[in-house]
């Protein structure tokens, strides 16, 4: 019996070494567990991982829902346009002035600028200008680069496949960080 309980015991004292050493390893690039800035080791990282929350952490579960929300909003700005645009003259795209899409996008959100400029970030619209301001640019033309059913499709298949990445995480570890 005593050898049975000197391997528990054993068996506990080398799982608290591992967590206190994976505790030692997340504070040392940890960048709020520092004082001083030069006590700090410079990590390096590869260019797919820069600027991106750790795999597998809440921070990059809330960045794969934020930018599923983006997609969304996207989407119904676009069906906005297809509902209330004219059909262009260069190709039969629809086309609707920001004043009046102003008017109908501010019921459904207040972020109508942001949409845009990520909906032209993707290549879903266009409109000229840096950004748009509401009274001046009124009557500047914002047009669907392609026929709405195929912007539809290729949006929901982001958003499906940005889902998927949030819910087929690897089991890599059983407990998310709090970053």
């Amino acid at each position: 019996m005593a050898a049975n309980e000197d391997s528990s015991v054993s068996s506990r004292i080398t799982l608290f070494n591992q967590q206190a050493e994976d505790h030692k390893n997340w504070m040392m690039i940890n960048p709020f567990a520092h004082y001083n800035v030069s006590e700090m080791p410079k990590r390096s990282f590869a260019q797919a991982e820069y600027g991106r929350a750790p795999s597998g952490s809440l921070s990059e579960q809330r960045s794969l829902q934020a930018n599923v929300r983006a997609l969304e909003e996207i989407l119904q700005l676009c069906e906005t346009i297809q509902k209330s645009g004219q059909d262009d003259s260069k190709g039969g795209l629809k086309v609707l002035a920001f004043g009046p899409l102003f008017e109908l996008y501010n019921d459904i959100s207040d972020k109508l600028l942001a949409t845009l400029l990520g909906a032209r970030k993707y290549g879903f619209v266009d409109f000229s200008g840096e950004t748009l301001f509401q009274g001046r640019d009124n009557g500047v033309p914002v047009r669907l680069l392609r026929p709405f059913e195929e912007l539809k499709t290729e949006i929901l298949a982001k958003v499906a496949d940005l889902r998927c990445d949030f819910t087929e995480k690897p089991e890599e570890s059983t407990v998310l960080r709090e970053d």
